[in-house]
C-alpha cells in the first residue's frame, strides 16, 4: 500500500512472542526475541503506539453465553457503504466491520449476551441504520479457530500449536466486566493499572484475570496491522460439509496455515472460513489447498476484503493500524445502551 512502512523481522519476531503470550513478562519475551527486555519493552510501546500492532482481550465462549456470535452480511445503498461501516463500527456489539467486495457491501462479526440481545440488535439496531437496504444473520455455533490462535510463522512453531481454551461457563459481575474491558484495550495492563480501573486489589484482580483467562470468558490475542505484516489480502468463504462430517471438516479446515477463522454455522452453508493472503493471487491456490484436504465440501461464496474498518473492537485506518477502540460490552441494551 502506497505510504505504508513494512514491519521487519524484529518487530515480527517480536509480534509472535506475544501471539503465543500476550501477557508474558518482558524477560520471557527478549529471550525468544534474543535481546534484553528493556529493548524488548520499547520495541513493543513503539509499535503499539503507532498501531501497527496490539494487544487485546476478547469476550470468549466461557463468559456466560457471551460468545452468542452471528456473521452479517449486509447490502447497502451504493454512496452510503463507508458512512454505514463507519457508524456500525462505532457499536459495542459490531465487534469487527469489514468493507467487501463479491456480492455483499459489508461483512460484520456481531456478539450480544445472548439470543434475545442478539436479536434486539440486529431487528431494531441494524435493519434500521439508514443506508443498509438488507442483512442476513448466520449464527456460530461452534469457534474451531479464531484469532487468538493465528501466528505471523516467523518463529518456529510451538509443539502441539495452541487449542481453544476449556469452556467453563461462568457468571460474570460487573468487576469482571470492567476487567475484561480494560484487558480489551490493552492486554498486557499491569495488575496495579487493572486493580485502581476497578477499584478491587492487585492479589484480586489477578485472581480474577487468571480465572477469566483459565475458563475462556475472555481470549487474548496480539493484533497487527495485517498489510504491514505482509498479509494484505483477507479472503472470505462459505462452505457447505455433509452433517456427519461437519465436525471433521472444521477441525482439518481450521489446521491451515492461513486460517483466522473457522466457525461452524445454524445455517445452510454451514461453514465460514476466513483467511490472510499475501497477494490476490493466492485467492484461487487457497481454495484449491482448501479443496484438496476436503474434498466432500463444497464453497457456496467468495468475498474478498477491500478494507478492514474494526478488528474485535478497535478501529483501523487505510493501512490497518489501530487509530481508536470501541468498549466491546455485549451485555448492554444494544437500542438503550445508557439504560
Amino acid at each position: 500500500m502506497q505510504g505504508s512502512v513494512a514491519l521487519d523481522k524484529d518487530d515480527l519476531t517480536l509480534v509472535e512472542a506475544l501471539q503465543r503470550d500476550p501477557r508474558a513478562p518482558w524477560t520471557t519475551v527478549a529471550e525468544i526475541v534474543g535481546t534484553n527486555p528493556v529493548t524488548a519493552s520499547r520495541r513493543w510501546e513503539r509499535l503499539r503506539s503507532t498501531g501497527a500492532a496490539w494487544a487485546t482481550g476478547t469476550p470468549g465462549p466461557g463468559s456466560f453465553h457471551a460468545q452468542c456470535l452471528a456473521y452479517v452480511d449486509v447490502t447497502c445503498l451504493p454512496s452510503a457503504k463507508t458512512r454505514v461501516a463507519q457508524e456500525l463500527a462505532g457499536d459495542a456489539h459490531a465487534l469487527s466491520v469489514d468493507i467487501t467486495a463479491g456480492g455483499r457491501d459489508l461483512l460484520m462479526t456481531v456478539a450480544a449476551v445472548d439470543l434475545p440481545t442478539l436479536g434486539r440488535y440486529l431487528l431494531e439496531r441494524l435493519d434500521r441504520v439508514p443506508g443498509v437496504t438488507g442483512t442476513r444473520a448466520r449464527i456460530a455455533t461452534r469457534l474451531y479457530a479464531e484469532g487468538s490462535l493465528w501466528r505471523l510463522g516467523v518463529l518456529p512453531a510451538a509443539a502441539g500449536g495452541a487449542p481453544l481454551p476449556p469452556t467453563r461457563a461462568a457468571t460474570l459481575d460487573a468487576v469482571d466486566r470492567e476487567l475484561m474491558s480494560a484487558l480489551g484495550v490493552d492486554a498486557r495492563a499491569s495488575y496495579a493499572t487493572l486493580a485502581q480501573v476497578t477499584g478491587i486489589s492487585q492479589p484480586t484482580a489477578r485472581r480474577r484475570v487468571d480465572r477469566l483467562i483459565s475458563s475462556g470468558a475472555i481470549l487474548l490475542r496480539t493484533e497487527v496491522a495485517a498489510p504491514l505484516a505482509g498479509w494484505p489480502v483477507s479472503v472470505v468463504l462459505s462452505a457447505d460439509a455433509p452433517a456427519g462430517r461437519l465436525h471433521d471438516v472444521a477441525t482439518t479446515l481450521a489446521r491451515l496455515r492461513e486460517v483466522r477463522l473457522c466457525a461452524t454455522l445454524a445455517s445452510t452453508p454451514s461453514l465460514l472460513v476466513v483467511a490472510w493472503l499475501s497477494s490476490l493471487e493466492e485467492v484461487h491456490r487457497f481454495e484449491q489447498d482448501f479443496l484438496q484436504k476436503v474434498p466432500d465440501v463444497e464453497v457456496l461464496d467468495r468475498l474478498v476484503v477491500l478494507r478492514a474498518v474494526k478488528r474485535m473492537g478497535h478501529l483501523l485506518d487505510d493501512e490497518g493500524r489501530a487509530v481508536g477502540m470501541v468498549r466491546m460490552d455485549v451485555w448492554q441494551d444494544p437500542v438503550n445502551p445508557d439504560e
